[in-house]
């Protein structure tokens, strides 16, 4: 992931063997144009944003069953007390006159407006590391109407995920006004399933939206070249504002976190995305205890071998990852990868010969860059070691790559 700055709906262009594809994150600031995600700017009139969630809530569509409704108003009335408002600020000197003695003053201004949910009593709550990142403050509105500020506690840049804490209001909880979500397992989520986003579209706090889960296993394009792996699509409605806000099914648990929307019109046109929960439940522990979470990292970009691709370079094996290019210095040239060009060169459409081809990762069978990618990111972790079988030229060589943490200008 790469360094955010925000606006009304940014635009993400991630760029997967030649194929673009763009995506708008969810959170947003005025006056910015960026590469990166989306919330809601900061209304003029706050006036219009904290409008009753039932109002602006998505009602079912005529002919659904009154079960079907009880259940989508069950599962409101159970999680919207647990999702709240973030906005970010920053810190902007005041001006002055020219020849006025007074230095001028730090304040905080606002920048953003995001979504996150509580997940505990003691006030810890889970968001996109977008929506908080490079703010020198945040201020997150309950559900009871109060206004707490919060506190970073840890980030995960690569899967977008942060945890932040704020000090609850006594006997908040108790009073049904406020509430904790229940974590789900997006591990058991299948296509054509319920989704329920619930967030704070444009300045709409607590806006509930309906759809279906509409694909699972996607790789969320960043602005880095570190895709988020394993997202969620659903085509319930999320906009500017969602963004961090939760994705539940139909018993009102959340099974993702809405980071990303697919859209060339800066807003909704029924594709978006969710970090799936499971992927923010493994790192929870740590997030908690402050930590920045590093992902594991190759440092190599590859293609798919084909027998097409295979007759080209005249090679003898037909499949694996062909290796296009490794980066300098990256754990892979360390351990000896060869690339089909130099790290500092731009990969040609038709590559030339004399990439390495990679066959297994610790003797399971690849054939995608997915395949290697999805293993590191799911089993390993930064240090550990990684046996590669390679084909080059004529003769198979076996590699042993200590794998890095994705450096910050990648992510």
């Amino acid at each position: 992931m790469g360094k955010v700055r925000r606006t009304g709906l940014y635009l993400v262009v991630g760029f997967v063997l030649g194929i673009a594809l763009t995506i708008g994150l969810l959170q947003s600031q005025p006056g910015l144009v960026s590469n990166r995600l989306a919330a809601a700017p900061v209304a003029a009139e706050p006036a219009a944003a904290a409008a009753s969630p039932q109002k602006v809530a998505q009602q079912p569509q005529s002919g659904q069953n009154p079960a079907s409704e009880d259940a989508l108003v069950a599962v409101y009335q159970k999680a919207s007390p647990a999702v709240v408002t973030i906005t970010s600020n920053v810190r902007l000197a005041s001006g002055r006159t020219p020849n006025s003695p007074t230095p001028p003053s730090p304040r905080d201004v606002p920048e953003g407006e995001g979504a996150g949910f509580i997940i505990d009593p003691q006030g810890r709550i889970l968001t996109n590391n977008h929506v908080v990142q490079g703010a020198q403050s945040l201020d997150v509105a309950l559900a009871d109407g109060s206004t707490v500020t919060a506190k970073v506690l840890g980030t995960d840049p690569g899967n977008d995920l942060a945890v932040i804490q704020v000090d609850l209001p006594a006997d908040a909880l108790a009073s049904g006004k406020i509430a904790s979500v229940v974590l789900g397992d997006s591990d058991q989520v299948k296509v054509g399933q319920t989704a329920i986003a619930i967030g704070n579209p444009f300045g709409y706090e607590r806006s509930l939206t309906v759809g279906v889960i509409s694909g699972l296993g996607r790789d969320i394009p960043s602005d880095g070249s570190r895709p988020i792996r394993g997202g969620i699509q659903t085509d319930a409605s999320v906009n500017p504002g969602n963004s961090g806000g939760p994705l539940l099914n139909s018993a009102g648990e959340v099974i993702g976190i809405n980071t990303a929307i697919e859209s060339p019109v800066r807003g909704s046109v029924g594709v978006g995305f969710a970090v799936p929960i499971n992927a923010a439940k493994r790192s929870l522990d740590s997030l908690i205890a402050g930590t920045t979470i590093d992902h594991p990292w190759l440092g190599i970009s590859g293609q798919q071998l084909t027998a097409r691709l295979a007759e080209q370079l005249g090679l003898s094996v037909q499949k694996g990852v062909y290796i296009a290019q490794v980066i300098a210095n990256s754990p892979a040239a360390k351990a000896g990868v060869v690339g089909a060009v130099a790290p500092d060169a731009t990969i040609p459409l038709t590559l030339p010969k004399g990439g390495d081809i990679i066959t297994t990762v610790d003797g399971t069978a690849v054939s995608t860059v997915d395949d290697i990618a999805g293993y590191i990111d799911s089993q390993k972790k930064v240090g550990d070691v990684v046996k590669l079988q390679v084909k080059r030229g004529g003769g198979d060589l076996t590699l042993e790559v200590t794998l890095g943490a994705w450096p910050a200008n990648l992510r």
